[in-house]
């Protein structure tokens, strides 16, 4: 029997062929692969911005890193949807070096003693097509109030680069900062804060374990509710 010498693939020809099965991955309906699965929060494609308005002139922002976080979601059973992130309150940036400092203060988030910001939804609930709305609760400077995410459900399937099943969506939220005892220098610097989100997340089975093993106690001890 004569052997058959075997070439062996170049690197850029092997990531052209995962590539190639990534692409007939994504063009599989969502049914095929419909089921509640978790999602680790991606840090570096998950961002969290703020803005309020300043004296009225303006609506500067700024932004928060999320330490942690996981959602669950299936694009078929909305009704199964979770979310669970905790942002870092000292990452907080508005681009001036002074200004995040005062921000991090006992005058607005007290870094120090509340060094996180958590929201747990309860439920979510499917509006359209691709939107939503999160109900949770916000623990903010130890105290918990309800708020609502507007959700925009964007896409989900395998990512070209990773070959990671990945799924995102875009958000948003309004809160009054006086809820949460944050009242230094109203009416100057506005109550009304908008929150804008851009997540990401990737498949991982023991997300929200990791998750919840990381929350920091200081941000939900004794939480005020009304």
């Amino acid at each position: 029997m004569k052997l058959v010498p075997v070439t062996p693939l170049s690197h850029s020809l092997a990531m052209s062929i995962a590539r190639a099965v990534a692409v007939f991955t994504l063009a599989l309906p969502l049914a095929a692969f419909a089921a509640p699965r978790d999602y680790r929060l991606d840090a570096v494609h998950t961002q969290v911005t703020v803005s309020v308005s300043h004296l009225g002139f303006s609506h500067p922002g700024g932004r928060l890193h999320v330490k942690s976080g996981y959602f669950r979601f299936d694009p078929d059973d909305w009704s199964s949807a979770q979310v669970d992130a905790t942002l870092d309150t000292a990452s907080i940036d508005f681009g001036d070096a002074a200004w995040n400092d005062k921000l991090r203060s006992r005058e607005f988030l007290d870094a120090v003693h509340y060094p996180t910001v958590r929201f747990v939804s309860e439920r979510v609930e499917k509006t359209g097509e691709k939107t939503g709305v999160a109900h949770g609760k916000l623990t903010l400077l130890g105290i918990t109030r309800p708020l609502d995410l507007a959700i925009t459900f964007n896409r989900i399937g395998v990512h070209a680069y990773t070959f990671k099943w990945t799924a995102g969506f875009s958000a948003n939220a309004q809160l009054k900062r006086s809820d949460f005892r944050m009242t230094k220098y109203l009416p100057d610097v506005g109550d009304e804060v908008s929150i804008r989100i851009e997540a990401e997340g990737v498949r991982d089975k023991d997300a929200q374990a990791d998750a919840e093993h990381v929350q920091d106690p200081a941000s939900t001890a004794h939480p005020t509710e009304q």
